[in-house]
């Protein structure tokens, strides 16, 4: 090969990009602002919608600089657990189940409710710049959960909370840092949001107040 065709293959990988996967790390509500001393009573049966685990998305920069490279989020069990730790620090006692428990076996092991939490929106954006040491990257994740907490009078707690958070950083060698920052923009946000859900459950005095088996 000579060094006309090594040329020409260099500037075709360059101008191919490269893919970075996104790995985000579990996180919980570090910040529970309650008008509560203690965690709600019972015990809860913790269901984690499909969603949490479920997450697609590859993203590119919305800018020319690091447009050709791709950024695929592979979230596993990160959001999963956040929600689970975060749940454990607002209730008692709580156990995963994969399935929702039936009644009978809900009266059995006395528990107190059902908690479904699952993914309303996840919408994580990157920009990238060219600086004059280096080049610069800046993400943004937007997300929200929806949580439902049956009782057994019906519905004790029906909410939903966003988060929102930015991180900056190196753009790094071909672009490879732009998936650091959005790790850790989605991180962050995950936690913004799961700070926001947890008091509004800790705060419920309907939830606080149930102390029935769920039917």
């Amino acid at each position: 090969m000579n060094l006309n065709n090594i040329a020409l293959l260099s500037v075709s990988l360059v101008l191919a990009g490269c893919s970075y996967n996104v790995e985000p790390v579990a996180t919980k509500a570090l910040n529970i602002y309650s008008a509560y001393e203690n965690k709600v009573p019972g015990r809860f049966a913790l269901l984690l919608d499909g969603s949490l685990r479920n997450v697609k998305r590859e993203i590119a920069p919305a800018t020319q600089i690091c447009q050709a490279h791709r950024y695929p989020i592979v979230v596993g069990d990160a959001l999963a657990l956040s929600v689970k730790h975060t749940m454990e620090s607002v209730f008692e006692q709580v156990s995963e189940y994969e399935t929702a428990p039936s009644a009978e076996t809900l009266n059995k092991l006395g528990l107190s409710g059902v908690i479904l939490v699952k993914l309303d929106d996840f919408a994580p954006r990157l920009q990238c710049a060219r600086g004059f040491w280096g080049g610069t990257c800046s993400a943004n994740t937007e997300l929200s959960f929806g949580v439902t907490v049956r009782g057994r009078s019906g519905v004790l707690a029906a909410t939903s909370a966003s988060g929102s958070k930015t991180s900056d950083g190196e753009s790094a060698g071909a672009c490879s840092g732009g998936a650091t920052v959005i790790a850790d923009s989605i991180t962050r946000a995950t936690r913004d949001a799961l700070e926001r859900l947890a008091e509004r459950l800790s705060n419920s005095p309907k939830l606080r107040e149930s102390s029935g088996l769920v039917n």
